[in-house]
C-alpha cells in the first residue's frame, strides 16, 4: 500500500454530505422559480416556449452524453483512489468529455445549418451550442468533486453559474428587450462566470495525470450502453415536449414548459442532491465493505429519497391553485392549475426510477440493461403523443407521460434487482404513507381566500405534521439520533 493510499481520510458521515449539498439543492431551486415567476411576466408565451424549447434540447444531450460520462467517473473513482491513480483519472476523463463536446458541438452546428427550422426559432439554438461546450467544460470538473466529497466547490460553482446566469439574463431582458435569445445568453454568462473557479482547483490534478488508454477503454465501456440508455431516458423525459412544440406551436409550449419547470425542477435537484451524496457512499462501500453492506446502504437510499421526493410532489399537488396564481403571469395560468398535479405524479415515479433503481445498473456494471428498461416506454409515449396531443392537447401529452413512466418503473423494479439485490424496508415505505396521509388530511382543512397566506398556512403544517409523524414513527431509527444528538449536546454544551 502506498503512502498515498494510507494517507486517505476516513469518509465523513452522510447527513453531513447531504447537508453540506444543500445549497447545492435550494438555491438553483430558488432561481428556477424565480425564472418562472419573472419570465413569465416578462415574455410572451411564444418567446418562453422558444426558450424552453432550446433549452430542452441542451438538457437532452447534456443528460444523454455528460451525465453518463460523470456516472463512470464516479464509479471508477473510489479504485482510481485506492490505487493512487486519480490524477490520471482526471486527466483521462476530462480530455474525454472535453472531446465529445467539441464533437457534439459541431454536429449540432451541421445540423442548424442545413435542417430547414423555423427562422425565430434558429437563433435562440444558435447560442445553445457555446452553451453546449460550456457543460461540458463543467461536467467532468463536478463529476470529481462528487466522488472526491469536494462539496463546499460543487456548491460554489453550481449555484454561482445558476445565480449569475439568471441575473445576466434578467438584465439582459429589460435591457435589450423580451426575448429567448436573450435568456440564454444569461445563462452563457453564468457559465463562463464560474469557469475559472472550476477549472483552479482541477487543473493541478490534470497536469499531474497521465492519459490511461486502460482506464478511458474501462470508462467507455461502462458509458457506451449508458449513453444510449440516457438518450432513450432524455426522450421518455423531454420527447413530450418537443411534440408539443411540432403538434400544438410554440405558446403551448411555453405553458405546458411553465407546469413542468414548476415540478420537475425543484424536484429533479432534491434527487440529485440526494444521489450526489448517497450515490459515491454506496460506490465505495460495495468496493470496500461488499455486496451485503452495499444492499443495506442502498436501501436507506432508497428510503430517504422516497421519504424527501413523496412529501415534495403530494405538496405541489395540494398548493396547484394557489401556485399558479402566485408564480405566473395571467397568459400562463389557463390549464396550469389541471396539468400541476399530473406533472407532479410524474415526477416522483420518475424519481424513483432515476435516483433508486438506476443504481442497481450501475453497481452491477449492467448498465446495458437500462436500454431495455427505458427504450420501449419512449417509443410507446411518442407514440401515444402522436394520437393524444392533436385531440387533447398538453393535457394528453401530460397523461401519457405519466402512463409511461408508471409503466417504466415497474418493469425496472423487476429487471433492477436481477442485477443487484436491492431493496427499501417496508415498513419504512409504510411510515412514510402514513406521515403522508396525515399531512394531506389536515391540509385540505385549511381554507385562506389569499394565496399567499394559504400556501404558507399550508408549507408550515405540512413540514410540522410530516415530521412529526416521521418521528413518532420513527422512520430509520430517527427518533433513537435524534434523542443520542440531544444527549449529545447536552453533555457538552459547546456543540450547541
Amino acid at each position: 500500500m502506498t503512502a498515498r493510499q494510507q494517507a486517505q481520510p476516513p469518509p465523513r458521515p452522510l447527513q453531513r454530505i447531504i447537508a453540506g449539498y444543500l445549497p447545492a439543492t435550494i438555491i438553483p431551486a430558488l432561481v428556477s422559480l424565480g425564472v418562472v415567476l419573472v419570465y413569465t411576466r416578462l415574455l410572451s408565451p411564444a418567446a418562453y416556449g422558444r426558450y424552453s424549447l432550446a433549452f430542452t434540447a441542451l438538457m437532452v444531450v447534456n443528460v444523454s452524453l455528460f451525465h453518463a460520462i460523470a456516472v463512470a467517473i464516479v464509479r471508477f473513482y473510489p479504485i482510481a483512489s485506492r490505487q493512487g491513480t486519480t490524477a490520471d483519472l482526471v486527466r483521462t476523463s476530462t480530455i474525454g468529455v472535453l472531446l465529445i463536446g467539441a464533437a457534439t458541438a459541431v454536429a449540432a452546428a451541421i445540423a442548424l445549418r442545413f435542417i430547414p427550422l423555423p427562422a425565430k426559432l434558429l437563433p435562440v439554438l444558435w447560442l445553445a451550442v457555446p452553451l453546449l461546450l460550456l457543460r461540458a467544460t463543467n461536467a467532468a470538473g463536478q463529476a470529481v468533486r462528487r466522488a472526491n466529497d469536494s462539496v463546499a466547490a460543487y456548491t460554489l460553482i453550481e449555484s454561482g453559474q445558476s445565480i449569475i446566469g439568471f441575473a445576466a439574463g434578467v438584465t439582459l431582458v429589460i435591457w435589450r428587450g423580451p426575448t429567448a435569445e436573450n435568456v440564454m445568453l444569461g445563462l452563457i454568462i453564468g457559465f463562463i462566470a464560474v469557469l475559472p473557479l472550476g477549472a483552479r482547483d482541477t487543473w493541478k490534478e490534470f497536469r499531474a495525470g497521465r492519459f490511461d488508454r486502460t482506464l478511458q477503454r474501462n470508462a467507455w465501456q461502462f458509458a457506451a450502453p449508458l449513453t444510449l440508455t440516457y438518450i432513450v431516458c432524455a426522450a421518455l423525459q423531454y420527447g413530450d415536449r418537443f411534440m408539443v412544440a411540432g403538434l400544438a406551436g410554440a405558446q403551448a409550449l411555453g405553458i405546458y414548459a411553465v407546469a413542468t419547470i414548476l415540478v420537475d425542477r425543484p424536484t429533479s435537484i432534491v434527487g440529485t442532491a440526494l444521489t450526489t451524496a448517497t450515490f459515491p457512499r454506496t460506490v465505495s462501500t460495495l468496493e470496500h465493505d461488499g455486496p451485503e453492506a452495499a444492499q443495506r446502504q442502498i436501501g436507506f437510499n432508497g428510503m430517504l429519497l422516497i421519504a424527501v421526493a413523496a412529501p415534495a410532489c403530494v405538496g405541489l399537488m395540494l398548493i396547484a391553485p394557489q401556485l399558479a396564481r402566485v408564480t405566473v403571469g395571467p397568459a400562463f395560468r389557463v390549464g396550469l392549475v389541471a396539468l400541476l398535479p399530473i406533472v407532479a405524479a410524474t415526477a416522483l415515479v420518475r424519481m424513483i426510477s432515476a435516483h433508486f433503481l438506476d443504481h442497481a445498473y450501475h453497481l452491477a456494471r449492467r448498465t446495458d440493461l437500462m436500454l431495455l428498461a427505458y427504450a420501449p416506454f419512449a417509443l410507446l409515449n411518442l407514440g401515444i403523443d402522436a394520437v393524444a396531443i392533436p385531440r387533447y392537447g398538453v393535457f394528453g401529452a401530460a397523461w401519457a407521460s405519466l402512463a409511461c413512466v408508471c409503466l417504466q418503473c415497474l418493469f425496472s423494479a423487476v429487471l433492477a434487482r436481477r442485477a443487484f439485490p436491492i431493496w427499501v424496508p417496508p415498513w419504512d415505505v409504510a411510515r412514510i404513507a402514513t406521515a403522508l396521509a396525515l399531512m394531506v388530511g389536515l391540509a385540505r382543512l385549511i381554507m385562506i381566500a389569499n394565496p399567499w397566506l394559504h400556501l404558507a398556512a399550508v408549507f408550515v403544517e405540512s413540514v410540522a405534521t410530516y415530521v412529526a409523524a416521521l418521528v413518532l414513527l420513527d422512520l430509520g431509527g430517527l427518533r433513537g439520533h435524534l434523542a443520542g444528538r440531544l444527549r449529545a449536546i447536552t453533555a457538552d454544551p459547546e456543540q450547541a
